[in-house]
């Protein structure tokens, strides 16, 4: 049977495990499966039981030769959401290729919530500006303060994608430490990175900087 058909499939039996006697080591146990799609269901079935005995289990099929298995198991760590999972989130999302199972962990870094944000500082220095960028954005979206200076850091980053997104952090979190960094960016070498300096300053409540920037400008010239 085809992995997609076993996908299928599967779920129907896991759930009826679920409901009926709580079986969950039984499906947990389909983690372990040589089918491709009955460990994706596993995954689904165990993320929807929000089962925090199955973290771990899950967290070491984020290597799993599968794609699409390890995408699943990165969402089901993000629907159980313990705090456990935010150490093997972050080495996924570091070293997964494919953007779409790459994003699956980012996603479900976020939903852990507050201990994802040190994983997330961590990822601002990865060797893969896509990753950085990723992390700068989690941390925005989680409104962490504690990461005002790595975002500020990131302002410097090489990659315009990576300095746009931190300057969209900065602004989500909003301590003024971060909107006084955003100001300096209002000209940069990058016009991406300068129109969205401008753009996250011309909200209400930001006009001041944006004004103060563009005076300190008018001066240096």
């Amino acid at each position: 049977m085809s992995a997609v058909k076993s996908a299928l499939l599967v779920p129907v039996a896991a759930l009826t495990l679920l409901s009926c006697g709580g079986k969950l080591p039984t499906v947990r146990a389909q983690l372990d499966s040589p089918d491709a799609g009955v460990r994706i269901a596993a995954a689904k079935a165990l993320g929807e039981a929000r089962d925090p005995a199955a973290v771990m289990r899950l967290a070491e099929h984020l290597a799993d030769s599968v794609p699409d298995v390890r995408k699943e198991c990165a969402k089901a760590l993000g629907k159980i959401g313990d705090a456990r999972a935010a150490e093997p989130l972050a080495a996924f999302y570091d070293r997964e290729k494919i953007e779409d199972v790459a994003d699956a962990g980012a996603r479900a870094l976020v939903q852990l919530g507050d201990p994802a944000i040190q994983p997330f500082i961590g990822l601002t220095r990865s060797i893969r500006p896509s990753v950085r960028a990723g992390a700068a954005r989690g941390l925005g979206k989680l409104g962490a303060r504690e990461a005002v200076d790595p975002l500020i850091r990131l302002l410097d980053d090489q990659n315009g994608d990576v300095r746009i997104a931190a300057v969209f952090a900065l602004r989500q979190i909003g301590d003024s430490r971060g909107i006084e960094a955003i100001a300096g960016k209002v000209q940069d070498n990058d016009a991406d990175v300068e129109s969205a300096a401008e753009k996250s300053l011309s909200g209400e409540g930001y006009q001041p900087e944006l004004n103060r920037a563009k005076r300190i400008i008018r001066r240096v010239h």
